[in-house]
C-alpha cells in the first residue's frame, strides 16, 4: 500500500472510533482517538503537495491544539485556550484564502454584500447564546467575526474559477460554522444535550475539505 492509502485508512478508522466515542460518551476512547485526527490530515497534506502553504499548516496545527484543549473543555482555562487556538486557526485560513484572491483585488465590490448574511447569522447566534454567555460575550463575538471573515474570504476565492480547489474550502468553511455554532450552543445554552457526534463530524469534514482544496 502507498503511504497516502495507509494514512487515509488509518484516518478513517480513527475517525469512526472517535465518532463512536462521542456517541457513547467514552472519554477514554476519545482521548486516544481525537488527538490523531488533525495530525493525520497534516501528514496527508505534507506528502500530497509540492509546495507547502505554511498558513494552511499553521491553521491545521491550531486545530490540533484546540482539539487537545477541548478534550478537557470543562476546565475553563483549557476551554479558553481551545477558543483562542481555533480563533487563530480561522485567521490563518482567512490569510491563506486572501492570498488566493490577491487580497480582494479580483473580487467585485457588489460581492461584499455577501457579508450581510454572515452579520445577521452572527447576531442571531449571539442573541440565542446571550443568556448563557455571561462574561464570554466579547470573546465569542470576536470569534464569530473571525469565522465569518474566514468563510467570506473562502467564498471570494470562487472568483478565481468555479473549480473544486476553490469550492471545497468554501464548503469547508460553512461546515466549520455549523460545527462551531452547535458547539457554542452545546457549551453555553444546552450542555446536557449530546451534540458531540454532529460537532466532530462537521468539524473534521471542514478540515478535510479545506486541506483538500489546497492539495488539488
Amino acid at each position: 500500500m502507498t503511504p497516502k492509502l495507509i494514512i487515509a485508512i488509518t484516518f478513517i478508522v480513527d475517525f469512526i472510533f472517535n465518532l463512536d466515542a462521542d456517541q457513547n460518551r467514552n472519554q477514554k476512547l476519545k482521548i486516544l482517538t481525537k488527538p490523531l485526527l488533525v495530525p493525520l490530515i497534516i501528514l496527508f497534506y505534507l506528502i500530497s503537495v509540492t509546495h507547502i502553504n505554511w498558513l494552511i499548516l499553521a491553521a491545521l496545527f491550531c486545530g490540533f491544539i484546540g482539539d487537545i484543549s477541548l478534550l478537557w473543555g470543562s476546565i475553563k482555562p483549557l476551554f479558553t485556550l481551545g477558543l483562542l487556538a481555533f480563533l487563530a486557526g480561522h485567521l490563518f485560513y482567512a490569510a491563506a484564502f486572501l492570498q488566493s484572491t490577491e487580497y480582494f483585488r479580483i473580487v467585485p465590490a457588489w460581492f461584499f454584500l455577501l457579508l450581510i448574511p454572515y452579520i445577521l447569522y452572527s447576531i442571531f447566534i449571539l442573541k440565542l447564546l446571550k443568556p448563557g454567555l455571561k462574561n464570554m460575550v466579547l470573546p465569542v463575538s470576536i470569534y464569530m467575526c473571525a469565522i465569518s471573515l474566514m468563510s467570506f474570504t473562502g467564498a471570494c476565492r470562487i472568483w478565481n474559477g468555479f473549480t473544486l480547489p476553490n469550492l471545497l474550502p468554501f464548503i469547508g468553511s460553512l461546515s466549520f460554522i455549523a460545527s462551531d455554532s452547535v458547539l457554542a450552543y452545546n457549551s453555553f445554552d444546552a450542555p446536557s444535550e449530546n451534540y458531540e457526534t454532529f460537532i466532530m463530524g462537521t468539524y473534521i469534514l471542514a478540515q478535510c475539505l479545506i486541506a483538500a482544496g489546497f492539495m488539488l
